[in-house]
């Protein structure tokens, strides 16, 4: 499917599945080329975000910009998080998560994957 992503056109979006089950996309130009599909992991502390344990709407900054906007896949302590229950917010020095529906603490672990 050809689409348009900012001054970006005719660029293709496909969906495919990586070795964990999780999908993603991968942004290939008129040519064929992959534009967009690189891994990303960040292993991170809830004492990494923003405000007080245990509230809800701490806020974790990533070291990088998801800038496809693809698909985020995010554990706290090994449980997976549903998307009803963050917002992700592609910023444009970085991207950040919010965590809406959950109770963080600073000694829980948080893993992040994503691709950019």
């Amino acid at each position: 499917m050809a689409t348009q992503i900012g001054d970006r056109t005719n660029l293709s979006q496909q969906v495919s599945v990586d070795e964990f089950g999780s999908l993603f996309f991968v942004l290939r130009d008129s040519s064929g080329n992959v534009i967009k599909a690189t891994p990303q992991e960040e292993n991170r502390a809830g004492s990494d975000c923003n405000g007080s344990e245990p509230n809800t709407g701490r806020v974790l900054t990533l070291q990088n910009t998801i800038e496809s906007g693809g698909p985020t896949s995010v554990w706290v302590d090994d449980q997976i998080i549903a998307q009803a229950d963050m917002t992700i917010s592609h910023l444009s020095s970085s991207s950040t998560i919010t965590f809406d529906n959950i109770n963080i603490y600073d000694s829980q672990t948080i893993r992040v994957s994503y691709y950019v």
